[in-house]
């Protein structure tokens, strides 16, 4: 066994790639298509977003501006969890390719 074959098994545990799987599982249920193939409820709300936004900032209708916060602030929120497990996601693959032996990516395999 190489030393960097024994690097990688002390130092990745398998099981972060069901992690990694879990991530993706929190990511589809932003992102994938609803019953009958309707868009996800992400894009849905950000052209709700966008009509408040119109409402508000283009014709100063301020009685939806209370609406169009909270709406904002929920699709914030959604993005910041898309974003940590992304992030989570990117840790667990760059910890693995760190691992790997160099010619682990040799072009001719």
């Amino acid at each position: 066994m190489t030393e960097e074959s024994r690097n990688l098994q002390d130092n990745f545990e398998t099981t972060w790639l069901l992690d990694a799987v879990g991530h993706v599982d929190e990511l589809r249920g932003y992102l994938s298509d609803g019953e009958n193939f309707e868009p996800p409820e992400i894009r849905t709300n950000l052209l709700k977003l966008h009509g408040l936004a119109m409402d508000v900032v283009n014709n100063g209708r301020e009685g939806q501006l209370e609406k169009m916060a909270e709406l904002a602030s929920e699709l914030e929120m959604q993005t910041l969890d898309m974003m940590q497990s992304l992030d989570a996601l990117y840790q667990i693959l760059s910890k693995l390719t760190e691992l790997l032996p160099e010619d682990a990516f040799d072009s001719d395999a």
